[in-house]
């Protein structure tokens, strides 16, 4: 008589016992994996909005500024880069998107999680034909509910240079 080869229930509840237990492991590792591919992709976006502002700059030997906004339409004067932003040709060097001006570049708001913030002081970016963006450096934060031990930033110099960086102050993300 063939007798049937399986396994038993003993058996089963033991495996499934064991991969409930890895997976209760991984489970976090994999939560914190997906909020920083959300951060760095939002930080990427931004990141290529500003290289292709100073690239515009310098080819096209124009002023172009970069700044938060919410329409598409005017800068919002204020420093909440995950509300969207927008990217403008400034033939009048007066820092506003006028009508015979072109808009070179808008995108959306970033991902509910992710807070991109920079000084209240320097609201707009600036590059000139050479592409260099005069004033003062300028730190964009970018932060989530995690705080300041994930957070990330970008900063860009007075040359106009963009460089991606844990923050530099320690009063980020409160």
């Amino acid at each position: 008589m063939n007798r049937l080869k399986g396994f038993t229930i003993i058996e089963i509840m033991t495996t499934l016992l064991i991969a409930s237990i890895l997976i209760g492991y991984a489970m976090p590792s994999i939560q914190q994996l997906q909020l920083n591919n959300l951060m760095n992709s939002e930080r990427n976006r931004l990141t290529s909005s500003l290289y292709f502002a100073r690239y515009y700059a310098i080819t096209h030997q124009y002023n172009v500024i970069i700044c938060p906004s919410l329409t598409s339409r005017n800068c919002d004067n204020q420093s909440n880069w995950h509300q969207g932003w927008m990217v403008f040709r400034d033939d009048n060097k007066n820092r506003q998107l006028d009508e015979d001006e072109i808009l070179l570049k808008s995108e959306d708001a970033m991902k509910n999680d992710v807070i991109a913030t920079s000084s209240r002081y320097r609201q707009k970016i600036r590059y000139n034909s050479m592409g260099f963006s005069p004033g003062t450096n300028l730190s964009i934060n970018f932060c989530d509910f995690r705080g300041k031990e994930y957070a990330k930033s970008i900063i860009i110099s007075n040359a106009g240079r963009i460089k991606q960086s844990k923050p530099i102050a320690d009063k980020v993300c409160n």
